[in-house]
């Protein structure tokens, strides 16, 4: 990296949870290193939380503590966007190509690096978020296109819990650039040339969390959790076989990382939608409400029509599809997959 590509602004899209939670720990991650001159920008389309971040440095609609107060948030896309030398995405799927069309490109004065940290599909067009990016950012506004993904909760990320993650690229000196600029005390960024595993290990681990959560809300002890458990394992291999990737991946944060952390605790979205639907046997009309935000039950469709077309075998994905979408009673579902065993 040049003098020239001395990285002096980083802007988070999007003020929920994780976004507030890595711009946290960058500014006091730059504070720490004297690197105060670099500047943290978290760009928001909610007017009240954006206020609350700059006048009480606060996000209270997401936590109780005190942010930095360099932590600066805007919802001037103009402003933020201007001059920005990296761009971290945290927004949900469905947003994803609407606002990088309508904020961010629109507003680029200079090239930048484009860091993915949503999970999930444009469903709209069945593309990964990097894919996504690509097409929408011109190539030369566009340094290098990157996914940060792994084993974390926002909660205690901002609480500076040491979190472990990979960032991928197609090319592995680009994600070593970006990794120097973003590893702190903090967050432990393993560099990968693994971008398109990465994205599909983020968007299968979401319906496999789901699944841990019905398996406890079904009241299963620890062996058969332990059986499910191995069983999304192979799943998760036999999705990244299916595209030709590299399957060591999957032991990485991003693969069985995730899946430990999101699939066992109900801190995860996905995982107490799955146990909800396990306790009450059936999937209810409050469960099906959680479908906008949970990004796990808009990939399962997805996975499920991947398995059969290419007959991957994808059986607890398959079964999970049964539960949801044919409404098949989950007790039943679930020891119909244990006996086959």
């Amino acid at each position: 990296m040049t003098k020239e590509d001395k990285i002096n602004k980083i802007v988070i899209v999007g003020s929920g949870a994780f976004g507030t939670a890595i711009a946290e720990v960058l500014v006091r991650s730059a504070e720490d290193s004297k690197k105060d001159e670099r500047e943290v920008i978290l760009f928001g389309i909610d007017k009240k939380e954006v206020n609350d971040i700059n006048k009480n440095h606060k996000n209270s609609k997401y936590y109780s503590m005190r942010l930095s107060p360099k932590l600066k948030a805007s919802i001037d896309p103009k402003e933020s966007f201007k001059d920005a030398d990296i761009i971290l995405l945290a927004i949900p799927s469905k947003a994803f190509k609407s606002s990088l069309e309508e904020n961010v490109v629109p507003n680029l004065t200079k090239s930048a690096y484009f860091i993915n940290l949503a999970k999930g599909l444009d469903y709209d067009k069945n593309k990964i978020l990097t894919d996504i990016i690509k097409e929408e950012v011109p190539k030369n506004l566009n340094k290098g296109t990157l996914k940060l993904s792994g084993a974390s909760y926002a909660s205690e990320l901002i609480y500076k819990a040491p979190t472990s993650f990979i960032l991928s690229s197609d090319d592995i000196e680009l994600s070593r650039v970006v990794e120097k600029e973003l590893s702190n005390y903090v967050m432990k960024i393993s560099p990968q040339n693994n971008l398109v595993s990465t994205e599909w290990l983020s968007i299968i681990k979401n319906p496999l969390a789901i699944l841990m959560g019905l398996i406890s809300g079904l009241g299963y002890k620890m062996n058969t959790k332990a059986l499910f458990f191995t069983e999304a394992i192979n799943e998760m291999i036999m999705v990244i076989n299916h595209f030709g990737l590299n399957k060591d991946i999957v032991f990485t944060p991003a693969g069985i990382g995730d899946l430990y952390l999101t699939g066992s605790s109900m801190k995860s979205r996905n995982y107490t939608t799955g146990y909800n639907i396990g306790k009450s046997n059936k999937v209810t009309k409050k469960a099906l409400k959680t479908f906008e935000t949970t990004e796990g039950l808009r990939s399962i469709k997805t996975l499920n029509d991947l398995s059969k077309k290419h007959k991957l075998g994808l059986t607890s994905i398959e079964m999970l599809y049964n539960i949801t979408y044919n409404k098949e009673k989950p007790s039943a579902a679930v020891q119909n997959y244990i006996d086959k065993f």
